[in-house]
């Protein structure tokens, strides 16, 4: 069983030139996805960053050591989240979506392989999760402001929607233990995709969906408040702030843990995501890029 390895790490003479990472991702396929754009349009207020918008961003799409560039001009949602979807595209979305007059404002935009903008549809408020499928599908896990809140997209707390914004999927009731409260993580496991969320009384859980007949499991989550999780098989690894790695067996159904180790990485650990492929953990630590198998 093999320690990180990391994939990219941002130049040092684009990061001393006023480059910074507005949002990154991992597709399905295991393509990192970074979104670059100028520090000039970044600010950060307790942790959190906002981009003036409009903006120009550069998509940097990395894979078995090649590299590509796509820029995204006049961007204007903010990126809290980017993901990746077939035939090269590219989805941009913004956490937050305000009720306007004529209806909720549209706060996720599909690029093309050329990086300009072919779709654009609202996916709810306060998205705190957000994963793509093999098959271009959205899994989203909400906050609390979306589930207490009025977009009737967000109130389940947990969605599965196609490339288009229309809803596929929903938890019905009966199948979860507690209500959504916050969303935490996601992560795919072959076709199969994990939400990791925070329930109304009863702790945390991690669901998992079959796309293709809709049915869902649902299990304690072992860890508290991971960044990031990946799961394959009966062996699932989670990630933990502010650096440490937990490693966990599925017994009887449940999670169990079996193993800790602490991250000896450079930088800081990016506690706001992390992602899992098939059993392959990325994570990010200050300007590097890493993954892990579980």
């Amino acid at each position: 069983m093999s320690g990180p390895v990391e994939v990219w790490r941002l130049p040092a003479r684009e990061f001393a030139a006023g480059r910074r990472v507005f949002a990154w991702t991992v597709g399905p396929d295991g393509r990192l996805a970074v979104l670059l754009g100028s520090e000039e349009d970044l600010t950060v207020r307790q942790g959190i960053g906002y981009v003036t918008l409009p903006c120009d961003v550069e998509l940097v799409t990395v894979e078995g050591g090649s590299e590509w560039r796509t820029a995204l001009p006049g961007v204007t949602v903010h990126p809290h989240h980017v993901a990746l979807l077939p035939g090269g595209r590219t989805l941009l979305a913004a956490a937050c979506a305000d009720e306007l007059p004529d209806g909720w404002e549209r706060n996720a935009v599909v690029y093309g392989p050329d990086g300009w903008p072919v779709r654009e549809f609202t996916l709810g408020e306060d998205v705190q999760a957000m994963v793509t499928d093999q098959a271009g599908r959205i899994w989203i896990a909400y906050g609390e402001e979306g589930v207490y809140g009025h977009h009737p997209a967000s109130q389940d707390g947990l969605q599965g929607l196609d490339s288009a914004g229309r809803s596929l999927w929903r938890p019905r009731r009966a199948e979860l233990p507690d209500y959504p409260q916050d969303g935490i993580a996601a992560a795919t496991e072959g076709r199969a995709v994990w939400l990791a969320w925070l329930a109304q009384e009863k702790g945390s859980f991690l669901t998992r969906v079959d796309p293709f007949d809709g049915t869902s499991s649902t299990v304690a989550l072992p860890v508290r408040l991971p960044t990031g999780f990946a799961v394959t098989g009966d062996r699932a690894l989670f990630l933990r702030h502010p650096g440490e790695l937990v490693r966990c067996h599925r017994v009887d159904g449940a999670w169990r843990e079996v193993r800790r180790e602490r991250l000896d990485l450079p930088g800081e650990l990016d506690g706001t995501r992390a992602f899992g492929r098939s059993g392959v953990l990325w994570f990010r630590m200050g300007n590097g890029w890493y993954r892990v198998e579980a």
